[in-house]
């Protein structure tokens, strides 16, 4: 809270304490958020968001790499998932929309490039056998 790092307890739900000025604590219970990576927190039985959610066109073109499960089976989920986890941070990251979709592009590119680069070497590795 305001670049200082609270303290959490190691109570159920393990909340963190947030002080308030009549010296007292508040706690803020973590709560995932599906299909958000981020979690929200819940005071007093009110969820609050600790980051904007992404827009549903930001969901559907970080997610683009995930398609790679169904033309790649589990490594190409495996590079899709690091691909599309690492296009929704960056849209997360401060800065012009317009760099931030050409590092998504970027990304999308390399998870593809990357998956043919595996699978290739796999290809090479197992036909000389």
């Amino acid at each position: 809270m305001d670049d200082v790092l609270l303290e959490q307890a190691n109570e159920k739900g393990k909340p963190f304490l947030i002080p308030t000025s009549e010296g007292e604590y508040i706690r803020a219970f973590p709560k995932s958020s599906y299909p958000d990576l981020v979690p929200v927190l819940e005071i007093k039985g009110k969820q609050i968001q600790i980051v904007e959610k992404l827009k549903w066109y930001q969901y559907a073109i970080g997610g683009i790499p995930i398609l790679l499960l169904f033309i790649g089976g589990a490594i190409g989920g495996g590079i899709g998932a690091v691909g599309a986890i690492t296009n929704f941070r960056i849209f997360r990251q401060e800065g012009s929309a317009v760099s931030k979709y050409l590092k998504v592009v970027g990304i999308i590119i390399g998870t593809y490039l990357l998956y043919f680069i595996v699978t290739a070497f796999f290809s090479v590795l197992f036909s000389k056998n």
